[in-house]
């Protein structure tokens, strides 16, 4: 089975971006540290991965709109960029960054109307003749997860994989749970309010005696104190569901040949920026 591996490109940005501490100029006196960064973390990630195909999927301005409509404060909490000078943004390098990945045939989609998380879950659900990896420190792709999904966190030296056992051992919920999970303790990242007074442990209790659909239903034998407590929030859950739930709908065909990972993995980003003219 082909392995296509699945990056958020929005994520891999802004940790390049963050994540190296000094500039790199280059002749012009620009500011390339997230373009270098983000071809070296490419090329790393396919040899670490061992991938055969790749698409890296961006957002697009338009890509919340659908959710702010349901909740107007959706990632309210995040920068406007669109005020931050050159130096201080950087979506600004993001022109670069395509460029760079043309010159190596990594093939990338920007995703209009959908978040990236949307598209890559519809990738996911829709072309099952592949082994996916996706590349994120999102949680939110947690709910993804099966036997033929993997999610990849870069972080620290090695990286961590979330397979279905690893997802329970972190969350004490399994993965077709992660949207229950979420909807009753919220998502600071993106300005999602939870349930008041569920955390982690006790969302992970609620959830042990089945969906929030069957305990609302009172298809369990859930303790009547925790429904009560989930009827009482019921909008606040239903809310949530519609915010963290991604979508598998979205149209996204993929072509195999586009995919395909033909560049040299063993050049050095400085000499792809170099055959780019962003020297």
């Amino acid at each position: 089975m082909n392995h296509l591996v699945l990056i958020d490109g929005h994520n891999l940005l802004f940790r390049m971006f963050y994540g190296i501490p000094k500039p790199v100029y280059n002749a012009k006196g620009e500011d390339i540290k997230s373009v270098m960064g983000f071809a070296s973390g490419v090329l790393k990630l396919v040899k670490t991965l061992k991938a055969d195909r790749m698409l890296v999927v961006f957002d697009s301005i338009t890509s919340i709109s659908d959710r702010k409509d349901t909740y107007d404060d959706y990632k309210q909490n995040r920068i406007d960029y669109s005020q931050m000078p050159d130096d201080e943004n950087p979506f600004t390098q993001l022109p670069k960054i395509f460029q760079v990945l043309e010159h190596m045939n990594i093939a990338y989609h920007i995703a209009d109307g959908y978040e990236a998380d949307d598209y890559i879950a519809s990738i996911c659900q829709q072309h099952e003749g592949y082994r996916m990896t996706i590349v994120s420190t999102d949680s939110d792709f947690n709910q993804l997860v099966n036997e033929r999904v993997t999610i990849f966190n870069p972080r620290g030296k090695d990286g961590i994989f979330y397979t279905p056992d690893q997802v329970f051992e972190k969350f004490n919920v399994h993965p077709n749970q992660i949207v229950d999970y979420k909807s009753l303790i919220g998502d600071t990242a993106d300005n999602i309010p939870g349930v008041k007074g569920i955390g982690p442990k006790r969302a992970a209790e609620i959830l042990s005696y089945g969906t929030l659909e069957n305990i609302l239903s009172k298809n369990t034998e859930c303790p009547e104190k925790f429904f009560e407590k989930l009827e009482e929030s019921r909008s606040i859950l239903e809310r949530n569901r519609m915010l963290i739930q991604m979508r598998h709908d979205v149209e996204c065909p993929v072509k195999d040949e586009v995919l395909k990972i033909t560049c040299d993995v063993n050049q050095r980003p400085l000499s792809i920026l170099e055959a780019c003219g962003l020297r």
